[in-house]
């Protein structure tokens, strides 16, 4: 039921500022922003929603790469993608059949948007039956989720299964060993970028920003 993402061996380092509460956004994404302030520094100003970031190493360890299964925590609350599309509750309970556990939890910063917030801002992205492990999995809810809460991006360097999602057809032996030859492209899936989501998810905060 948990997604798979990779982390490659190589540190990836890029330029980042400091946030509130030590989040980090990478320049690369800077422009996203446009003239809004980020949810993170509000928080500056007004109590904030506690965000971490959950993940648990999975295997078969394949040389140079680890895949991971991640999640989004907001105020106890853990929220994670899967074939029931985004669920939550309290507890990391989609870690707790992995066997790798204890989970390791990444405190990410202090935000003004509530997990019940994200949750309905992300659903619609991301429904019930429409997951895929290399190409729509927990990972993308994670990068988008945490986009939308502190306007920071999941390191490329756990994105890195879809990558080979994209190029499975010439990937289909690495493909199968991650899966245990299960894997089956989901059409439900077709047509979903990551991207798109974060486009469509600064659109809607910059509108927010011009109506204050």
């Amino acid at each position: 039921q948990g997604a798979f993402l990779f982390c490659s061996s190589t540190f990836h380092k890029t330029p980042c500022r400091h946030l509130a509460m030590g989040s980090a956004f990478s320049e690369e994404n800077a422009g996203h922003l446009g003239e809004r302030r980020s949810a993170a520094f509000q928080t500056l100003y007004s109590p904030g929603h506690k965000v971490e970031l959950v993940a648990t190493t999975l295997g078969p360890r394949i040389p140079g790469m680890q895949a991971y299964h991640t999640s989004v925590v907001v105020d106890e609350i853990e929220f994670s993608f899967s074939f029931d599309g985004v669920t939550h509750g309290p507890g990391l309970l989609s870690h707790k059949h992995l066997p790798n556990g204890p989970p390791a939890v990444t405190y990410m910063g202090l935000t003004s948007i509530s997990g019940k917030q994200m949750l309905e801002n992300m659903r619609s992205n991301f429904k019930r039956g429409s997951y895929d492990l290399l190409r729509k999995n927990c990972n993308s809810f994670s990068d988008c989720a945490l986009f939308y809460l502190l306007d920071v991006r999941l390191d490329p360097s756990y994105r890195g299964l879809e990558k080979i999602g994209r190029a499975a057809d010439k990937n289909v032996r690495l493909v199968q060993t991650v899966s245990g030859g299960e894997y089956t492209p989901n059409r439900e899936a077709d047509g979903f970028e990551v991207e798109d989501v974060i486009r469509r998810v600064n659109k809607d905060k910059q509108k927010e920003f011009e109506t204050r």
